[in-house]
């Protein structure tokens, strides 16, 4: 649709979001069948990649790359980006209990444990402590006096801010669960983001946390997780928010700073939850919350509100009781005053 000169040169594959003028970004049909939301035209529109690849001209005057398969089109780039930048592995000496590629840059005071790998063009800031059989993987940036506990997975490129701990077990950089439905089953979308985790955070056992589709998957400055918590993919969590145990937090939802969040919520994807809120635990998020709100409940709603319902539901065998005789007699009239003195039961 618009002609490209020889001087073109693409640096990365990106977001329709974040991509500048020298990026290759994506227009991905999830396919007739799937339950998820189409993408916003206005993203499509305010768009500053160099080239969109898809397989239609949505919006006039952007510069398209219409193909046949615009999924098949991204899975050959990803394959031709990774064979682009590999590097051999070439194993250091210094750490004879752990597998240390020499391309690795390992601080000073770093602790290495027993059968631990760091691949090839990671960073590890001074004063680390990475635990036994942790993995490390390649082009990952690791700060200073960072604990990665025993069997943690870090994944390439993914990012651990200075003094931040995770505890055994969790995985960081998982593949986002993205796919594209068509009539002979769900075709794998690549997740080619990151994740990025800020400063003093702590991340509990057993935690995943997957990389974004192209951009970040981002838990800001001090925040804190329970364990077994799932971060979905391109998910923003606030400075300071708390999250506790066998909690789900779907793709792209955002929650603000100094956030409360219980145990076993269910937090829907793209909802915005505002700064200092209080999620109550067992409760299934599913529109935006505001700032400073107290929510519970399936789905949830104001406190206020929730304790309100909370009190009818405890009254109804005793309505159910006084209205039997009526009920079995046919009278239907005296119901609604027996539903207003049930109500007025203390």
């Amino acid at each position: 649709q618009t002609a490209l000169d020889d001087s073109f040169v693409v640096t990365s594959l990106a977001s329709l979001e974040k991509a500048g003028p020298t990026d290759i970004a994506f227009i991905l049909n999830r396919g007739d069948l799937s339950a998820f939301e189409p993408l916003a035209l206005a993203v499509i529109k305010n768009t500053l990649a160099g080239v969109v690849i898809a397989e239609e001209a949505t919006i006039s005057g952007l510069p398209y790359l219409v193909v046949h398969d615009a999924l098949d089109a991204f899975h050959v780039l990803v394959k031709a980006a990774e064979r682009h930048s590999a590097v051999p592995f070439v194993a250091s000496v210094s750490y004879p209990d752990a597998r240390v590629a020499t391309a690795a840059q390992i601080g000073q005071d770093v602790s290495i444990g027993v059968g631990a790998v760091i691949e090839r063009g990671a960073t590890i800031g001074d004063g680390a402590e990475i635990g036994s059989l942790a993995f490390v993987g390649k082009g990952v940036c690791i700060g200073k006096g960072v604990v990665l506990h025993p069997g943690v997975k870090i994944l390439d490129r993914c990012c651990i801010g200075d003094f931040s701990i995770i505890h055994a077990g969790t995985v960081i950089g998982s593949d986002g669960f993205g796919y594209k439905v068509t009539m002979n089953g769900l075709l794998k979308i690549p997740q080619i983001g990151i994740v990025r985790i800020g400063k003093h955070v702590e991340i509990g056992a057993n935690c995943s946390i997957d990389r974004a589709s192209f951009d970040e998957t981002s838990l800001q400055d001090f925040v804190k997780l329970d364990n077994n918590v799932h971060v979905a993919h391109n998910v923003i969590i606030g400075a300071s928010t708390a999250v506790l145990a066998q909690t789900g937090i779907a793709g792209s939802a955002r929650i603000g700073q100094g956030c409360q969040i219980g145990g076993q919520v269910a937090i829907k994807d793209n909802v915005t939850i505002g700064n200092r809120a209080r999620i109550v635990s067992k409760s299934a998020v599913m529109h935006d919350v505001a700032d400073n709100s107290t929510m519970a409940g399936i789905p949830a709603v104001s406190f206020g509100q929730w304790k309100r319902t909370a009190v009818v539901l405890a009254k109804l065998p005793d309505l159910y009781k006084a209205m039997q005789p009526e009920l079995d007699a046919g009278e239907v009239s005296t119901i609604k005053p027996l539903w207003k003195r049930i109500l007025r039961l203390s």
